[in-house]
């Protein structure tokens, strides 16, 4: 951590303390002064990350640090308490569980879709994971209509699997085993 940072964390902490000390309600503003930090962080993070989804957790923040600071202020004696007040007290608890409740929504919709995905992964790798009829000469599979196929061919088309080929190290002897080239190279490994 640089000493700048450092800095700010202790002015935080010793603000933190004054207020602590010399106010009659001081959890209140802690509480007030944790859920703006965070408000910030949640922009921050929306902003670095680009995702706008963060703002709604950002909204609900800000939206409960103000109705604090509007409950602070009643009980300071700053405001009088009044039907406008006590509405406008109440009005951003109201939207942050509006806000909640679309989150929740939201959520859900995400969490179904994903299990769907998984569902059709999971389909996928079902369709090998019974008997496979293969050829024991050429390696060729049956596939379900009687049709023989190469076995990467077959893998290919029922997997989201890709192959690449190369030898190993018994099939490269016997295929290059006699040659000079392969003897020099096969001494540098």
């Amino acid at each position: 951590m640089s000493r700048k940072k450092i800095l700010y964390v202790l002015i935080a902490v010793a603000a933190l303390s004054v207020v602590w000390f010399m106010v009659p309600e001081p959890e209140l503003l802690v509480s007030i002064f944790i859920r703006l930090l965070a408000f910030g962080t949640a922009v921050y993070i929306s902003v670095r990350f680009w995702d706008w989804r963060i703002l709604f957790l950002a909204a609900m923040f800000l939206l409960m640090a103000v109705r604090q600071l509007l409950t602070f202020l009643i009980w300071s004696g700053a405001l009088e308490r009044g039907p406008l007040v006590n509405s406008l007290s109440e009005l951003p608890g109201f939207i942050v569980t509006v806000l909640s409740l679309v989150s929740i929504i939201y959520l859900g919709r995400l969490l179904s879709g994903n299990a769907k995905l998984l569902k059709l992964k999971d389909d996928n790798i079902r369709t090998l994971n019974r008997l496979l009829p293969i050829c024991s000469k050429c390696r060729k599979i049956r596939d379900d209509d009687g049709y023989w196929n190469e076995l990467e061919s077959y893998i290919e088309s029922n997997t989201d699997a890709k192959f690449s080929h190369g030898l190993c190290e018994k099939c490269a002897d016997e295929m290059y085993g006699d040659k000079e080239w392969y003897q020099k190279s096969k001494k540098h490994r």
